[in-house]
């Protein structure tokens, strides 16, 4: 079933590349992101830990198949840290390719987007490999050449760790994020 998804989701990122390089309207996106740790929003975490926070960072073709709407393949590697028992921290390398949908409000040059997407996550050295996930973002566009934006990603399966190496992270992380944009045509 996994694999099933994994060629349709190829498919479709294949198909929307072909179809946008016939229309010129692509623009390619990269940057970093930081995530919030959890004790951002929970104040029972005390402040020192860390736990799902991190950096990471992106490339980001997207296809604007009109003024208000794009297609793109989101491309990251993210390092998320762990739950601290002890001194030594882990971190969770997490590598996301994610076809998302985004629409533009406005048709100025700062204008805010809302988006959604579904893809793979792996997450490095641990089970399973391949991962089904889905993210939520918001955002403000910059003159179609800065891109700021909040974005949730949660895997939804179940992820083994192994507790006598490393300590948990809850499947999801929270980021704030900034790509800078150019046009391909």
């Amino acid at each position: 079933m996994k694999k099933t998804i994994v060629i349709i989701l190829i498919n479709l990122a294949l198909f929307n590349i072909l179809l946008a390089q016939t229309t010129k309207d692509i623009r390619l996106n990269f940057g970093f992101q930081g995530n919030f740790p959890e004790s951002f929003f929970n104040t029972n975490i005390p402040k020192y830990n860390n736990k799902n926070g991190g950096i990471g960072f992106h490339l980001y073709p997207k296809w604007f198949y009109n003024q208000q709407n794009s297609l793109g393949l989101n491309i990251e590697y993210v390092l998320v840290t762990e739950n601290y028992q002890t001194d030594a921290i882990g971190i969770f390398n997490i590598i996301s390719i994610c076809p998302t949908y985004n629409h533009y409000f406005f048709h100025k040059k700062i204008r805010p987007f809302i988006g959604i997407g579904s893809g793979t996550y792996s997450i490095l050295y641990h089970t399973p490999k391949l991962n089904f996930g889905i993210k939520s973002l918001v955002g403000i566009s910059f003159y179609q050449y800065f891109d700021l934006s909040l974005e949730y990603n949660r895997i939804m399966n179940n992820i083994n760790i192994n507790p006598q190496v490393m300590g948990d992270f809850d499947n999801y992380y929270f980021g704030v994020k900034g790509s800078f944009s150019f046009g391909l045509k």
